[in-house]
């Protein structure tokens, strides 16, 4: 007959003591870590870039009344004030906004029209 031999066993785990991580599982933890960083930051990247992609095939939309914002000025001020919201509305094409001249839109949301003389900025916080 063989001899039993003993194992040596871990202590007696009491109730509320913290479970170690074995050394040789380190590795395996940091590895899961950096995959999971890794797949999370190329996912976001990947939503980031298509979402460029459809801003870019479709712009948001500013419906523009030039007629309405140059309306009531005299005709010396005629000129100047048509300038003035040609710039305005260069600047929202400048920052992604197709903008179109409210005359020509037979029917659109309220929210889409930028009223005259309004903070071109502001157009930024309107849903597309």
């Amino acid at each position: 007959m063989r001899p039993e031999t003993e194992t040596p066993s871990a202590p007696p785990r009491t109730p509320g003591s913290p479970t170690r991580i074995p050394l040789s599982l380190w590795p395996a933890v940091l590895l899961g870590l950096v995959a999971v960083g890794a797949s999370g930051y190329f996912g976001a990247r990947w939503t980031a870039e298509s979402l460029h992609a459809e801003l870019a095939l479709c712009p948001p939309v500013i419906l523009f009344d030039m007629a309405g914002a140059v309306r009531g000025e005299g005709p010396e001020q005629l000129a100047a004030a048509v300038a003035r919201e040609k710039e305005q509305a260069e600047r929202l094409a400048a920052g992604g906004f197709l903008v179109l001249d409210a005359q020509a839109v037979i029917a659109a949301p309220p929210e889409l029209y930028l009223a005259p003389g309004s903070n071109p900025e502001d157009a930024g916080d309107r849903p597309r």
